[in-house]
């Protein structure tokens, strides 16, 4: 052994890198992640109202045909399988409540969602409310017009020769009741985005 060696004498390990340089500073933490909430435009949420209010007048549409159906002594889904014409063309008349129903209250659900949302971008920022109530009237008579005479026509002529005429424009009256619920409808889905 060495004479010089004592017990009490350990060898230190190598100093670690940061200790030989107290002037280098320690690296920062990341950054925390934040997603910023974008502003929405203002025409997304009149757009939602829109297709949102026009699928609410078209199933306020429906129960309306369906009880009409029911004072002619007609089965309720009758409009429903008339409107159903557009894929089944002429054998909705030997077809019962099924797939012809379906296909019909999908046509007419999106024909006025569509409705509802073209509406929502022509009038959607009317603030007067009795104006815009007028003019959702308006629209939705529009909209019969435009369905009636040069949707259906094309598309299936047995709906616009069959339809009901009295039942219908009570019925387009209350998607214009419904259509006129816009303005409301988005200033809501503005406010619950930004919350």
């Amino acid at each position: 052994m060495d004479a010089d060696f004592t017990p009490n004498e350990i060898e230190a390990p190598p100093p670690v890198l940061s200790e030989l340089n107290p002037f280098v500073p320690a690296p920062p933490p990341p950054p925390p992640i934040v997603v910023p909430k974008l502003p929405l435009p203002g025409t997304v949420p009149r757009v939602l109202a829109g297709i949102e209010s026009g699928i609410l007048g078209a199933l306020v549409m429906i129960g309306w045909f369906a009880i009409d159906s029911l004072l002619e002594r007609q089965y309720w889904w009758a409009m429903l399988n008339l409107w159903g014409a557009g894929v089944y063309h002429n054998r909705v008349f030997s077809m019962g409540f099924g797939i012809a129903t379906l296909a019909g209250a999908s046509t007419h659900f999106f024909l006025h969602g569509v409705g509802g949302a073209l509406w929502s971008l022509v009038g959607g920022r009317m603030s007067n409310y009795w104006l815009h109530l007028l003019f959702s009237f308006a629209a939705a008579a529009g909209w019969y017009l435009l369905l009636m005479h040069a949707f259906w026509p094309v598309v299936a002529p047995v709906v616009s020769r069959i339809t009901p005429i009295p039942a219908t424009f009570l019925a387009y009256f209350l998607f214009g009741a419904a259509i006129s619920r816009i303005p409301h409808r988005a200033r809501q889905l503005g406010m619950i985005w930004e919350t």
